[in-house]
């Protein structure tokens, strides 16, 4: 095994797509450096997630190789294609206050960390702002805020709304410019970027750089638990590089002389967890959960996991692929980076989904990379309603359940892809 800290470099794989781009193939594993990594899903050539193409765009396509492995010795879950980010993040499309559901979620969590953190008229520092959905309400919870963020998302954002913001990626360099300008932190925190990052190392260096002595960590992270456990094939994709456990996490973090201290499971994308770390020296003693998650780990069972998501594959494929032939109208609900992968995964093509809804103005008027699927606002949706939507941004159902009634008890129905397909109606 090598050391985390000079991980063996990637391979340099053949060039596949945008001009100048090399994808790098990884060897050994993220945070703990082995070289034991074992393929669950081999996808194929995938297009970007989240590279929504313009009409004009449509035909100079791109697609890069997707495999997810996992590491047998700190069961990390990980991709083994890399894209540089700069051909991903630059302009990216996704915004985060496009669901009442993480608008709600990160309204609660700012109050909550402040409040629980003493973190009132102290630093607090988001990287991965966004379009600052959680800077928002961590300001009026009384924190001093500031941003770190490479995209032009939250370059717009923090010019609209006046907090500050470093447009970098986080790692040790960025988190030395926050420093020198405002200050130590008592709360780091970086929601759901812990996935997009190749170097891990980087940014936990940056974290501990920047804390006060008393400070904390705090991040959100998809967990490999409920990936596991709802064969969230879709959730896969060369934007997001990791899938974490707890175990992995705690390995990376005592790396760099942090310790978890509290966990807590919550339901945001389908399955998440918050966790905070301090440092290894703090007298605060881990919550009990901790050592509860890190047990129940050693039982999950991952060898079947890519016969069940080609079980799955296949279900939705031919259910659609019937649908269609008996005449029914279909259309997909949600443009996220799920719906690519899951459109392109399935083989779902404009011959079989007609447009996907989506409600952020970046993406209406685009297309799905990969199947070339256009992407409408709500309004077709609504005067000329489809026999069956699937609902590609399933992890947000009870939202767009509410949302839709009046397309259900008009005879529309919704097609669910995961955790097992099924269809929903009117109740």
């Amino acid at each position: 095994m090598s050391d985390p800290r000079s991980p063996q470099p990637p391979v340099v794989a053949p060039h596949r797509g945008l001009q100048g781009t090399r994808v790098t193939t990884r060897t050994t594993c993220r945070i703990c450096g082995s070289d034991r990594l074992v393929l669950l899903v081999d996808y194929g050539d995938m297009p970007l997630a989240g590279g929504f193409l313009t009409r004009d765009e449509l035909a100079y396509q791109t697609a890069f190789p997707l495999r997810l492995a996992r590491c047998a010795e700190c069961t990390l879950m990980q991709i083994l294609d890399v894209v540089p980010p700069a051909d991903i993040f630059t302009q990216y499309s996704y915004v985060s206050s496009t669901t009442r559901t993480l608008i709600d979620h990160f309204a609660e969590m700012g109050a909550e960390i402040v409040a629980a953190e003493g973190a009132a008229g102290r630093l607090v520092v988001e990287f991965g702002c966004n379009d600052g959905v959680l800077i928002r309400p961590l300001r009026a919870a009384g924190a001093r805020v500031v941003g770190v963020d490479p995209s032009d998302v939250a370059l717009r954002a923090s010019r609209e709304d006046g907090w500050p913001l470093v447009q970098a990626y986080f790692d040790d360099t960025a988190a030395a410019r926050v420093k020198a300008a405002h200050g130590p932190a008592r709360i780091v925190t970086g929601n759901n970027v812990f996935a997009h990052v190749d170097d891990l190392h980087a940014i936990v260096r940056g974290v501990t750089a920047l804390l006060e002595d008393d400070g904390v960590f705090i991040f959100e992270v998809q967990y490999q638990g409920d990936l596991l456990a709802l064969v969230q094939y879709d959730t896969v994709y060369h934007e997001h590089t990791c899938y974490h456990s707890l175990t992995a996490l705690a390995r990376l973090l005592d790396t760099h002389g942090l310790r978890i201290v509290d966990v807590k499971r919550i339901p945001i994308h389908a399955g998440s967890i918050r966790v905070t770390a301090a440092r290894a020296n703090t007298p605060r003693q881990p919550a009990p959960i901790v050592a509860q998650m890190l047990e129940a780990e050693r039982a999950w069972k991952v060898d079947r996991f890519g016969e069940q998501v080609e079980a799955r594959r296949q279900s939705l494929r031919h259910l659609v692929v019937d649908l269609r032939r008996a005449g029914r109208r279909v259309v997909g609900y949600g443009a996220a980076g799920r719906s690519t992968i899951l459109l392109n995964f399935c083989g779902l093509g404009p011959d079989l989904v007609e447009y996907v809804l989506d409600m952020s103005p970046l993406r209406s008027g685009k297309y799905v990379p990969g199947v070339s699927i256009p992407i409408v606002p709500p309004e077709p949706f609504h005067a000329n309603p489809p026999n069956y939507a699937i609902m590609t941004a399933w992890n947000y159902e009870p939202e767009i359940v509410r949302k839709e009634q009046d397309f259900l008890h008009g005879g529309g129905r919704f097609i669910v892809p995961l955790p097992d397909v099924r269809i929903i109606g009117a109740i």
